[in-house]
């Protein structure tokens, strides 16, 4: 159980994430003002801060206070409102994690859990007396020595074999042909057949298939998953939003809304598609007709995917075989890239990608069409 600091300007946000934090098995110590949760993280030795954006609190003024006073100390910061760009201002002042609206224990959980996972170690010298150099002093510094040695040994071990795993590459092959994307749900892949115009949940761990499901009417070209849907985009270029249950129960249909689809992503706030024959990134909001915000010229050359990984979106360039990445105030150039050295020996055409929390992954149809597809667990690339 970890003490955890509450800063919330509204009595009721406390209110209701501290019952949170408590379900989850953290001490949740409740502050409206800046100088309470000071307070309380010395007095207290709090292990992260929870703040709230919004009801009249700055977070991001906040932040910065409280990582002054407590540099290594991790703070999460909950929005109210969802605002793709609020996020990102967060994180770029410091904020470890950003929780969009509505809350709910389990984004809380994932996002408490990995701050506190990276928390600092604070370092602190004390002064002694100095020993007098007896037989003592020298075994003593012998010991010493042999042990530092022994550290440094296991640290390159330990650097050794997380290099070996950062290295591994996993690959799958699937019990499909013609792939046209991937998308997590949080819990399982999800894989697009166009051929047989279906789904197949597949397991993270060892891509066993947890769930089937055929449509009868509607070609599957690509899918994305937010907080309270499933979406997918049909061969037509219609869009679908659906109910994340076991028959995926349609709610919405927007016909024509994304023609040409070769990737669907959603940032917190904004859809994203992909345009594979005009090469345009189109930004919607999410209404009544999905209206398109902006349109961005895509400068790839084929493009097969497109994924939100949490701070940027990243498009699948099935020519060049490279994941690249684009900041969401800036879509229309590309940040930086990731080539994609699994499919240089041609065999397999990339057709979509995924992001898991931790890792990419992408789905290839094999080039003579009769061979099954592959599924490929990328190594994690810093960012």
């Amino acid at each position: 159980m970890a003490a955890i600091g509450l800063l919330a300007k509204e009595a009721a946000d406390r209110e209701l994430l501290g019952l949170m934090l408590g379900e989850l098995g953290h001490r949740a110590e409740g502050a409206g003002r800046l100088e309470e949760a000071l307070e309380f993280a010395r007095e207290r030795r709090t292990k992260a801060f929870l703040l709230v954006d919004g009801g009249g609190a700055d977070a991001e003024s906040l932040t910065r206070e409280l990582i002054r006073a407590f540099p290594l100390m991790p703070v999460v910061v909950a929005l109210k409102v969802r605002d793709a760009s609020r996020a990102v201002a967060l994180m770029r002042v410091g904020a470890a994690e950003v929780v969009a609206p509505p809350w709910t224990p389990e984004d809380l959980k994932a996002s408490v859990s990995k701050g506190l996972r990276f928390q600092g170690t604070a370092l602190s010298v004390a002064s002694s007396a100095p020993l007098s150099r007896s037989p003592i002093w020298y075994a003593l510094a012998v010991g010493l020595f042999l042990a530092a040695g022994l550290g440094v040994a296991s640290l390159k071990r330990a650097e050794a074999n997380r290099a070996a795993a950062a290295a591994r590459v996993d690959r799958w092959e699937l019990p499909v042909r013609h792939p046209a994307g991937l998308a997590f749900d949080g819990k399982s892949l999800w894989l697009v057949e166009w051929f047989t115009q279906s789904f197949y949940a597949l397991s993270p761990d060892d891509t066993a298939v947890r769930i089937v499901r055929h449509l009868t009417a509607e070609t599957p070209v690509a899918a994305a998953f937010t907080a309270e849907a499933m979406w997918t985009v049909s061969a037509d270029g219609t869009v679908i939003r659906r109910m994340r249950d076991d028959k995926m129960t349609p709610l919405a249909r927007y016909a024509k809304a994304a023609p040409n689809c070769a990737g669907l992503a959603f940032d917190g706030l904004y859809l994203w598609t992909l345009d594979a024959r005009a090469k345009v990134l189109r930004k919607h909001l999410v209404d009544r007709e999905l209206s398109v915000l902006a349109t961005y010229r895509w400068r790839g050359s084929k493009p097969a995917g497109l994924v939100f990984d949490g701070r940027s979106l990243w498009t699948l360039d099935a020519a060049d075989r490279r994941l690249a990445r684009y900041a969401l105030d800036r879509p229309e150039e590309p940040v930086d890239g990731i080539p994609l050295p699994e499919y240089a020996e041609g065999d397999y055409i990339p057709t979509g990608v995924s992001w898991d929390g931790a890792r990419f992954w992408t789905v290839g149809e094999a080039k003579d069409g009769r061979s099954p597809a592959r599924l490929v667990r990328h190594k994690e690339e810093a960012r």
